[in-house]
């Protein structure tokens, strides 16, 4: 139960350490406080949960509202399972007065003794305590009936048995606490208030117990007007239509609509008046209402509970109350409220809100401030207030503005798109293209649809759309531009590098010919982007030139009016040109081991994360954990990773791109989680099969599961294909090309020295060309493991010496790793012990650092199996004692009598033994351990 408890790990980390300290001394309770709907009941279901979990005897109770005229029914269900127990065991006052009162025994000849049954359950609960640990449970106490509660209050006001005590009960304003509640030792009882659910775990439970997924602008609305309550949140989800109109309050369901409104009819009509117009607000400070002339005519609400005052601010008690107000009031009265607060508050787009909500029809000067304000609500990263505003921006457009109607509703769209609300985005797309006039707005309506194809993981379908609008654009150069951008990115990998950089190059001709800095900046970056797929050398420098440009006021002020505004807009429908042309650059550093250069781009994103921008936040998270992977900072890289997966979950994007499961699956891999890994990379190789995209990335990575777990065979059949596709692509940078290191020891493995020889003459000329030293370096160790399978013994060791030398600890550590272990193995196989071993142990050091697991284990077994002796060190001292005897020939029983230890921690010294020295057997131990003199 507990692991299924969403969005609550605090509290429920909270009852184990409750359930877990260690010896009861006296009684111990913990009571779960909250509102009505918040989740008590559900933990405290996993509290009883962890309790059984940990071998503890509970005694529980769920009593309900029509239970409490029930005398002694929450008795009866604590004792229920133990009676058969504790009857035998009890005086018979005692036993009496219990069976009387559980109706086990005629009360009719003589009456219940209370104070007898109160004696006779402290007894009880004395006898089970004492035979095991135990919980007495009670949920929703405040419906537990009266003689229940005395009876139980009794008992454990007066014992002083060790036990627990666990109770959920609903926060009222009647009572702050329960009679068994005051009953039990102030010192020994804890509160743990249940407050609001985080928006994350709400929308988990929507999603698991309706089964139903909402955009998130919805889903924060539900958490807003629920309070984080999932009761409530729950009510609400059920009662929202599949279409939602986000310019309109949430439908409060009955059930909840009939509470509010009688609490709100009680209030004298004053102070109806300004909840009106408090919840036309939402929560407002002193000095706005006070303005409004409406801050005295809430006290009545204040005495009554509906609203609160609390640091100069007024609000309501609970979220449900201000909709059910709202809701209530008529068009007129609402419209009346808004127009008062648009004279009032100074935020713009609060102000703007309020002046489109007071506006009954089409305004032209309205809509122009909501153009504004969604234009402000964007750069402040918050995308799903700039598409509310546009979307009332586009309602008050007269008719008659077509081309303004038509503007509004694409940067509506887009900026759905950016806060992840396909649904709403796909519906007004569908509307831009029925109302498109001619064929420049026909063509920016068919990109705004492949955008929304595209955010639904349908790229064949974004790709068909895309290019059918790059004919329609053909009168207009700066959409033109666009739409090649997007295509020089998306294109899938069967048409070829040669049609991306067909796309790039045509988005910077055009770009120049019409002088527009913004375009010609994003199409560089994509020049860059594919001239690096294509292992040309001034790749680099493109994509310095395009963060240069993309990052200047130069390209940030272009623009020549609406129709160039809407070019740049659709051009990078995600994200902004500068933060396209920081991940180009980035990437281009990061994939040719340039990590400082990389982390300092990365970081000037800094102060964009500050402000909250999730996505945003999620893609760097990504970079950095693909940054750190390339760099051998491996626990960096998962922890980066776990973030990144965590914030990608909210908006649905986790299964959207194959490259983020590839990465993770060749961290796994390196962690030693061998089953993770094939399950990432089988993942990610789905996905870039359905999207046709980065395929010999995919083919590359199970290429390189398969060679970690010992299948030479699967293993080159996979790096095979990841070659069939580098090829259909165009993909010729060496470093893109990394899977070949792998692939030529797989090879060689196999007996196929030729063929790695071949894959290494094809690999090696392009990499000294380009200057790719990292590339030079594996290309150097693969050369020597290939000497070393012709049995040239002196040139494979004097190959891989240089390979060493090559490789940068610096910069490429599990590479330098690597050629450590390859030139120990050789050596060791050409008796070189005492060489062989020191290259090893520096191996198995580097190793150990990285935390690679799989190669690790391969360093150890190799450090078995040299011939001579092994030094002690990284033993303890207790471990070199035993080593020492068990070298000599003793048995664990011996060793454990000399050293005066259990046999047991003999035992666990030679596992660790074992694994430190690189051996197997007691026979391989004696044969390598040579005590540090």
């Amino acid at each position: 139960m507990a692991s299924h408890v969403i969005g609550r790990d605090g509290e429920v980390e909270c009852l184990r350490a409750f359930l877990d300290a260690a010896g009861v001394d006296g009684l111990r309770a913990l009571v779960l406080e909250g509102e009505a709907g918040i989740g008590k009941s559900t933990l405290w279901l996993a509290g009883v949960d962890i309790a059984r979990e940990r071998g503890l005897r509970v005694l529980s109770s769920q009593p309900a509202e029509a239970e409490r005229a029930l005398a002694f029914a929450g008795l009866g269900d604590l004792l229920e399972d133990a009676l058969v127990e504790v009857l035998p065991a009890l005086p018979p006052p005692r036993r009496r007065a219990l069976e009387v009162a559980l109706f086990l025994a005629d009360a009719t000849q003589d009456p219940l003794d209370p104070r007898a049954l109160g004696v006779a359950v402290r007894t009880a609960l004395e006898l089970l305590a004492d035979r095991e640990p135990m919980v007495v449970a009670v949920d929703d106490v405040q419906w537990l009936d009266s003689p229940s509660a005395e009876a139980l209050s009794f008992a454990l006001r007066r014992t002083s048995a060790p036990m627990y005590v666990l109770l959920a009960r609903r926060i009222t304003t009647r009572a702050a606490t329960t009679s068994l509640e005051s009953a039990l030792p102030a010192r020994s009882v804890e509160p743990l208030h249940i407050g609001p659910l985080s928006f994350g775990a709400l929308q988990a439970v929507v999603r698991e117990r309706l089964d139903r997924v909402f955009p998130r602008p919805t889903l924060l609305r539900i958490h807003e007007a629920s309070g984080g309550n999932p009761f409530y949140a729950l009510e609400i989800a059920r009662a929202l239509p599949q279409e939602l109109d986000p310019t309109e309050p949430l439908p409060v369901p009955d059930t909840l609509e009939e509470l509010v409104r009688a609490r709100i009819a009680a209030q004298p009509e004053s102070s109806r008046q300004a909840l009106l117009l408090l919840s036309a607000i939402g929560e407002g400070d002193a000095v706005t209402l006070r303005k409004a002339g409406a801050e005295k005519d809430l006290e009545p609400a204040v005495v009554d509970g509906v609203v609160e005052r609390a640091a100069g601010r007024v609000r309501f008690t609970h979220p449900l109350l201000a909709s059910g107000v709202y809701r209530g009031a008529d068009d007129a009265a609402r419209r009346s409220c808004h127009a008062v607060l648009a004279e009032i508050v100074r935020d713009p787009l609060e102000r703007a809100r309020h002046l489109a909500l007071a506006t009954e029809g089409p305004d032209r000067n309205v809509a122009g401030s909501l153009d504004e304000a969604a234009v402000v609500a964007s750069a402040r990263g918050v995308p799903n207030v700039a598409a509310q505003l546009g979307e009332l921006a586009r309602r008050l457009t007269p008719d008659e503005d077509r081309e303004g109607r038509h503007r509004r509703a694409i940067l509506g769209a887009t900026a759905l798109l950016r806060a992840g609300d396909v649904g709403r985005a796909r519906a007004l797309a569908d509307e831009t293209m029925v109302e498109a006039v001619d064929r420049r707005s026909r063509a920016e309506a068919l990109v705004l649809l492949s955008a929304v194809e595209a955010a639904a993981g349908n790229i064949a379908l974004a790709l068909t759309l895309r290019r059918e609008a790059l004919s329609e654009a053909a009168a207009h150069p700066a959409l033109q531009a666009a739409i090649h951008q997007w295509l020089a990115a998306n294109v899938p990998c069967s048409d070829g590098i040669s049609v991306r950089l067909l796309h790039a190059r045509a988005s910077l001709d055009i770009a120049q010919a019409i002088d527009d800095n913004y375009l010609r900046a994003g199409a560089l970056a994509m020049l860059a982007s594919v001239r690096f797929e294509a292992g040309e050398p001034d790749a680099l420098e493109v994509a310095e030139q395009a963060y240069a440009l993309a990052t200047s006021r130069v390209a940030r002020d272009d623009g020549a009016g609406p129709v160039t505004e809407i070019a740049h807009l659709l051009a990078w429908t995600y994200d902004r040109l500068d933060l396209v042309a920081i991940f180009v650059l980035v990437g281009i550093l990061m994939t040719l081991g340039r990590s400082d250069a990389a982390r300092g781009l990365l970081d000037q994103l800094e102060p964009e994360l500050a402000r909250g921008d999730e996505l945003l936040e999620a893609k760097t998270l990504w970079m950095r954990a693909s940054l750190e992977l390339e760099a051998g900072r491996w626990d960096l890289a998962h922890a980066l990773g776990e973030r990144e997966r965590a914030i990608s979950r909210l908006y649905d994007r986790e299964a959207a791109w194959p490259l983020p499961y590839l990465v993770y699956a060749e961290l796994a891999l390196h962690r030693g989680e061998v089953d993770r890994a094939r399950e990432l990379a089988v993942r990610g190789h789905e996905l870039a099969v359905s999207r046709q995209i980065s395929l010999e990335d995919a083919e590359a990575t199970l290429g390189l599961v398969s060679h970690a777990v010992g299948d030479p065979d699967s293993a080159i059949a996979h790096f095979a294909a990841a070659e069939a596709a580098a090829e259909a692509c165009g993909v010729r940078e060496p470093t893109r090309l990394g899977w070949r290191a792998d692939f030529s020891e797989a090879l060689i493995e196999r007996g196929r020295v030729d063929d790695a020889v071949e894959l290494l003459d094809a690999w090696e000329p392009h990499a000294r060309q380009l200057g790719r030293d990292r590339v030079v370096a594996h290309v150097t160790r693969c050369r020597g493991l290939i000497a070393a399978a012709r049995g040239d013994v002196d040139l494979a060791i004097a190959t891989l010496e240089r390979a060493v030398v090559e490789a940068d600890a610096e910069t490429d550590p599990f590479g330098h790793a690597r050629a450590l272990l390859a030139l120990g193995v050789t050596r060791r196989r050409a008796r070189q012990k005492r060489g062989a071993r020191e290259v090893i142990e520096s191996a198995l050091a580097g190793f150990e650092a990285l935390g690679e697991v799989p190669w690790t284990k391969r360093a150890q077994a190799e450090l078995g199996r040299i011939g001579g002796r092994t030094r002690e060190e990284g033993l303890t001292p207790a471990e070199r004692r035993v080593a020492a005897l068990v070298a000599e020939g003793r048995t664990n029983r011996e060793v454990a009598a000399a050293l005066v230890l259990g046999e047991r921690t003999v035992e666990t010294h030679l596992t660790h033994i074992y694994a430190k020295l690189g051996v197997r057997s007691r026979t391989e131990l004696a044969r390598v351990y040579e005590p540090a003199p």
